[in-house]
C-alpha cells in the first residue's frame, strides 16, 4: 500500500493564477483561444502545423491509460494465482510470494500514477477521476495479497468448494477489471467499460450470497479451531470482492462521466 499524494500547484507553469487541477480534463484546446472557423480558413499545409504545435504545448498525457492497463494486468495475475492456490491446497502455497512481489509491483505502479498526476497539465480523465480509480485497484491487489497469505499461513489441510468458488470470483472480477480498463483507454467504447463494470457488481452480490451461505454452513461444524480459520478468510475473500465492487464504481462512473 502506499502514501497517497495530493496534486500540486503549478500556476508558474500555466503563467496565470489558476492551478493546473482546476482545468477540467480535455476541456483546455489551443484553439479556443482563436475564432470558431481558424482551423477553416488556414491552408492545409499551415493547418498541420498548427496542430503539432498545439500538440507539443497542450498534449493530453495518455501515460495514465498505460499504468492503468499494467495495474489491471497485475490484478489479473494475482487473481489467477490466488485460484492456483485454493485448487492445490495443501500445496501451492509457495506462490504466495509470488503474489506478494506484484502486491509491490502495484505500489509501484500506483506511486508513478501520483507522480504523473502532480506532474501533467492536460490529462485524459479529470484528475479527480484518476485520483479516484488508481488507489481502489491498488486496494485490490493489497486484499488479495492478504487473503492470499491467510489461505497459506493459516495451516488448511484442503481445499473446500467455498475456497474454490471465493477464488474462482475474484478471477473473474480481475478479468471484468482489466477488460473496462481496455475499454476505457480508447474513450469510445464507454458503453463496454459500464457492461463490464455491472458484470464486477454481479459479481459481487454473488459473493454475499456465498458468504452468507458459507458462514451458516461453517457453524454446523464442530472444529472450533478450523471455524475461525476459515471464517477469517471467507471474510477475507468478501473484502477483495468488496474492492472490486469499488473499482466497478468508479469505473461505471467514469463512462458516464464522459459519454
Amino acid at each position: 500500500m502506499v502514501e497517497r499524494a495530493g496534486r500540486s500547484v503549478v500556476d508558474r507553469s500555466l503563467g496565470m493564477g489558476e492551478a493546473a487541477g482546476s482545468i477540467p480534463a480535455q476541456s483546455t484546446r489551443f484553439c479556443s483561444v482563436f475564432p470558431p472557423n481558424f482551423y477553416t480558413i488556414l491552408p492545409e499545409g499551415l493547418f498541420r502545423t498548427t496542430m503539432r504545435i498545439r500538440d507539443l504545448i497542450l498534449p493530453e498525457d495518455k501515460v495514465f491509460f498505460t499504468l492503468f492497463k499494467e495495474m489491471a494486468e497485475k490484478i489479473d495475475e494475482a487473481s489467477t494465482t490466488l485460484n492456483e492456490i485454493t485448487h492445490e491446497l495443501p500445496g501451492g502455497t509457495e506462490k504466495a510470494h509470488k503474489v506478494r512481489q506484484i502486491e509491490h509491483h502495484g505500489d509501484d505502479i500506483t506511486r508513478k500514477i501520483f507522480e504523473q498526476l502532480n506532474e501533467s497539465l492536460i490529462t485524459p480523465l479529470e484528475p479527480e477521476e484518476i485520483a479516484r480509480l488508481a488507489p481502489v485497484l491498488d486496494d485490490v491487489l493489497d486484499k488479495i495479497d492478504w487473503v492470499t497469505h491467510q489461505v497459506c499461513n493459516y495451516g488448511i489441510p484442503e481445499s473446500n468448494d467455498v475456497l474454490k468458488e471465493f477464488s474462482y470470483l475474484i478471477q473473474l472480477s480481475g478479468t471484468e477489471i482489466s477488460h473496462a480498463i481496455t475499454s476505457l483507454a480508447l474513450l469510445k467504447n464507454l458503453e463496454d467499460v459500464k457492461i463490464h463494470a455491472i458484470e464486477i457488481n454481479r459479481l459481487y452480490n454473488l459473493s454475499t450470497e456465498l458468504l452468507s451461505r458459507a458462514i451458516l454452513e461453517l457453524f454446523k461444524t464442530n472444529d472450533l479451531l478450523m471455524i475461525i480459520k476459515l471464517k477469517d478468510i471467507y471474510e477475507g475473500f468478501a473484502r477483495v470482492m468488496e474492492t472490486c465492487n469499488d473499482v466497478g464504481h468508479a469505473l461505471h462512473d467514469i463512462a458516464m462521466s464522459h459519454k
